[in-house]
């Protein structure tokens, strides 16, 4: 038992010399005072100790997985009030799930079995590259970007197969060529020959994959169930002010939101009628002596465009009706401010179910969009106002409108009425009635920016009426929109009973 105990008693007195060392060169700035040669040799150093460290948590590893195997009771997960072996990883060394997760993955890689006659440990599954980790020679993401590309091939390879390909990727990560080793032609027209410097895991990435390929050049055949079960959306903590997302979907699902997307980003074929004389002018050479073109309408990048159809879509699966209840009521965004700030018109605003603030125009928007319940607090956490969604505009009020309107009104702007979203011109916390008169069709792009940008809208007469840019109108003069019109001049009347009372 002291010869087990020993490894750690020693452990522990190389890491108390070592941070002795790194606090005195921190203290008295020696590394900043370090030549280029001595930079590198540092960063050698420490390397080298990052390698062997990786190898002895992956060893431990080993052992975490192991003995959290059998009865719950029994396992040492459980033992440290834990579910998994990764939980237990990221609690005792202060790591994120990603890297906890790469630490069993190796370990399940290189765990050894012991034989039940003489105890004796038999070969790892990757037995040649555990050698190298332990060696040094590479660290956790050397061995899983040799490992991992063959071990998705594993099912259909034969042992003798695998073991080839370990055998021939811990050669490359040592930095040889074996002649012998029966790479293909492909594979070791790139290498070179005797020893070259040691690859990083990008380059034994490819290695495993090339092999990968030769031993397996069919690869998995594609079925439905294992689809079913890779398929997923995760979304992300956030990020700079953005919530990251992931995922991987099924071949229907993303073929059915890439014709949604088509559906909202193709351009018509036919030019954009504007009455009034609305039209793109030329500016004088006075005003445009570079002799650049005009700013054009749509500048988003394509995956820009693909955020904002997705935003479209949501908004308006949440506007139809067709979704199950959530707590006995429609799904609801609950929108929280401040009730100082929302007079203010500054300030920022919290959604529920997303820990990240927002800015308070956005809380403007949604309230014109959709089932939106806004809560009002005062300064000690009081509710000093609760709205409801009853200050939208309803159904009817919104067929009145897109059939007016006939789609987004900004000129230009292709995406159709249905898919619009109901904005107040008159601001509702400023006075504006939810009313067809103070109510115009937006798409979901232009009524986010619309403060941003130099597009202004008022009704006159229960028509809305927009003024562009100076590079859209020099004169900057309104106008009445006229895209219902324009609509019904390019669809045919059909007749239904909607088409009569809309």
């Amino acid at each position: 038992m002291e010869g087990m105990n020993g490894i750690v008693d020693r452990l522990e007195q190389l890491q108390a010399d070592f941070a002795s060392v790194v606090a005195d060169a921190f203290a008295d700035e020696q590394i900043a005072q370090l030549s280029d040669a001595e930079v590198m040799r540092l960063l050698e150093v420490t390397g080298r100790m990052r390698r062997g460290i990786d190898a002895t948590m992956v060893e431990a590893t080993v052992q975490v997985r192991e003995r959290s195997e059998g009865l719950r009771a029994e396992r040492m997960t459980t033992s440290y009030g834990c579910d998994r072996p990764a939980d237990l990883l990221q609690l005792v060394l202060r790591v994120d799930r990603r890297t906890a997760g790469s630490l069993v993955r190796a370990a399940g890689f290189s765990a050894r079995m012991q034989g039940i006659t003489d105890g004796a440990f038999l070969p790892a599954r990757y037995d040649a590259l555990r050698r190298e980790l332990n060696d040094g020679t590479v660290g956790i993401d050397g061995f899983l970007a040799a490992a991992a590309p063959i071990e998705r091939s594993s099912a259909r390879l034969s042992p003798e197969a695998v073991v080839e390909a370990d055998r021939q990727l811990a050669a490359f990560a040592r930095g040889e060529l074996d002649p012998d080793a029966g790479a293909t032609p492909d594979a070791g027209a790139n290498l070179g020959a005797g020893t070259d410097p040691a690859p990083t895991p990008a380059e034994l990435s490819q290695l495993a994959h090339v092999l990968a390929a030769y031993l397996d050049p069919d690869g998995a055949e594609p079925t439905d169930d294992l689809a079913s079960r890779e398929r997923g959306l995760w979304l992300g903590r956030k990020r700079d002010g953005r919530i990251p997302m992931r995922g991987e979907l099924l071949p229907e699902v993303a073929a059915q939101l890439l014709r949604l997307a088509d559906s909202l980003l193709n351009p018509r074929v036919d030019p954009v009628a504007v009455p009034g004389g609305v039209h793109f002018e030329e500016r004088e050479p006075a005003d445009d002596p570079e002799g650049e073109s005009l700013v054009p309408i749509d500048d988003r990048t394509r995956p820009q465009k693909m955020h904002d159809v997705f935003a479209t879509i949501l908004a308006a699966a949440a506007r139809g009706g067709e979704l199950p209840d959530l707590g006995g009521a429609a799904p609801t965004l609950v929108v929280t401010v401040d009730a100082a700030d929302y007079a203010a018109g500054s300030g920022w605003a919290s959604v529920d179910g997303v820990d990240a603030p927002v800015p308070m125009r956005v809380a403007a928007q949604v309230g014109c969009a959709g089932g939106i319940q806004r809560v009002m607090f005062d300064d000690r956490g009081r509710i000093v106002a609760l709205g409801t969604s009853a200050r939208i505009f309803n159904a009817l009020q919104r067929r009145a409108i897109v059939a007016r309107d006939g789609g987004c009104i900004i000129p230009g702007c292709t995406i159709p009425a249905t898919w619009c979203e109901i904005h107040h011109v008159q601001e509702h916390s400023q006075g504006g009635p939810t009313h067809t008169d103070n109510g115009v069709a937006l798409c979901w792009h232009h009524h986010r920016t619309l403060h941003l940008s130099e597009w202004q809208i008022r009704m006159r007469q229960g028509v809305p009426e927009i003024r562009g840019p100076a590079w859209w109108d020099r004169r900057r003069r309104w106008r009445p929109t006229g895209a219902g019109e324009a609509r019904r001049r390019r669809e045919p009347v059909r007749s239904s009973p909607a088409a009569s009372y809309g």
